[in-house]
């Protein structure tokens, strides 16, 4: 037989071989096995590399040069993953995406252990493809993955500028604890003031009209002679002793440059979601059918805007996580990869609900959560359904909970259906469903 063709089994079939990849930063495991689960390579490394990735191919063709033969797997797990499942789609090769729970769970039930190491990972990614008892995960397109760039650059920044919020406010309860309660610090006014005098004991020898002056170029403000002259008798009054009053002058205006640096990349990753969201996001790679899929996904977009409540940053955060939601054949399996499904215990007649899954998308389901305060307020079909909720005996948190499930089902309706919002045609669906 020619070097590197397809071997044929006992009934004359071509083989097929499946790969297990087990993915890390600096390296790959592999382990290939055959139909009859034998192992038909020793088990070897390549690096995370074009050197690397062409060695891997190099190997797969000592078994045979038909791509078809092979069916190769690899866990999503972070980023690590990311350029060999490019790499090897790109060249021809079935590879499936699968989900850590699965293999994980697959790994337990074969072995009844919870070994785990990178032989063994692979090994067992490799015989959970022979047995075919897996769901491909999803592969977000280029439009859906530039927007998950973002969405989480954007929170990272949103975390670290919250923990820079906290660092200035704990420095605010000893230089000037009277501060906060006047005006809020992280306002153009509360920053402006700071900024100018960082502690109660700078105010000492101020007038109320250089105080007025610090808001002269700042338009729009409403800082009045009566609030100055109110927080002139605030610092003067201060239970600050003056201590450090120089090192935590430096240590403040530090922390606020800080803060006002991430405020100006949240604001530009805003204008860049936004724009991504109103241009060719959902794009198809069919060049026929870019206009009708652009205009489609505008159109979606708009339609998701006309829920009230539901803001740009919500949208955002669901589509930068989920992509496509009409992936999702049914409302439940979206739920499920959210995480909004209850955990439940079964006794007798009874059913209690308790917390939520663990499993999911911390990132949708924490957005779904703030969009749901929105609601209640801008919303007045599900804020009856959270005033009926509580009515029942529920917490606040549950009944946030249950209009969280409410609202990603009303755009998953939305989405599906491309109309705009409209309560009595939206509601029934769901009720459908």
């Amino acid at each position: 037989m020619p070097f590197g063709q397809p071997k044929r089994d006992t009934r004359g079939a071509y083989m097929r071989y499946f790969v297990g990849i087990d993915v890390s930063k600096e390296f790959h495991v592999v382990n290939v096995i055959d139909e009859d689960e034998k192992r038909v390579l020793k088990n070897f490394k390549f690096l995370n590399s074009k050197d690397g990735f062409d060695f891997f191919k190099v190997k797969l063709s000592l078994l045979s040069k038909d791509k078809d033969s092979f069916v190769l797997g690899l866990e999503a797990t972070g980023v690590y993953g990311e350029n060999l499942y490019d790499f090897l789609s790109s060249n021809g090769y079935n590879i499936k995406l699968l989900n850590p729970f699965q293999t994980s769970r697959y790994r337990q039930n074969y072995t009844m252990k919870s070994v785990k190491n990178d032989n063994i990972d692979s090994l067992y990614i490799a015989l959970l493809l022979k047995d075919d008892r897996f769901s491909s995960g999803y592969v977000a397109s280029e439009e859906y993955m530039a927007l998950r760039v973002l969405y989480r650059n954007r929170n990272s920044c949103l975390k670290e500028s919250k923990e820079i919020q906290k660092r200035i406010l704990s420095i605010l309860t000893v230089t000037f604890p009277e501060f906060e309660k006047f005006i809020n610090p992280f306002s153009v006014s509360g920053l402006t003031l700071l900024k100018k005098y960082p502690t109660a004991a700078h105010y000492k020898g101020v007038s109320a009209n250089s105080i007025l002056k610090l808001f002269r170029h700042i338009k729009g403000n409403n800082f009045s002679k009566e609030k100055a002259t109110k927080l002139l008798e605030l610092a003067k009054n201060s239970v600050y002793s003056g201590k450090a009053k120089k090192e935590r002058a430096i240590a403040l205006n530090s922390l606020i440059r800080l803060y006002e640096k991430y405020q100006e990349e949240i604001a530009t990753l805003d204008k860049e979601i936004d724009s991504l969201l109103n241009s060719d996001s959902l794009s198809s790679d069919d060049k026929t059918a870019i206009k009708e899929a652009k205009q489609r996904a505008e159109s979606i977009i708009k339609n998701l805007h006309t829920i009230p409540g539901v803001s740009t940053k919500t949208i955002s955060a669901i589509l930068s996580e989920c992509g496509d939601l009409s992936r999702f054949p049914t409302i439940s399996k979206l739920l499920g990869f959210i995480g909004l499904h209850p955990t439940q215990d079964s006794s007798g007649k009874k059913e209690l609900f308790g917390h939520l899954s663990k499993r999911g998308n911390s990132t949708v389901k924490h957005a779904l959560y703030l969009a749901s305060v929105s609601c209640i307020r801008h919303n007045s079909e599900l804020r009856k359904l959270y005033n009926d909720k509580r009515a029942a005996g529920k917490s606040k948190k549950e009944a946030l909970i249950i209009v969280s499930r409410k609202l990603i089902t009303i755009i998953y309706a939305i989405f599906k259906n491309n109309e705009p919002y409209n309560p009595s045609r939206v509601f029934a669906m769901v009720r459908q469903w």
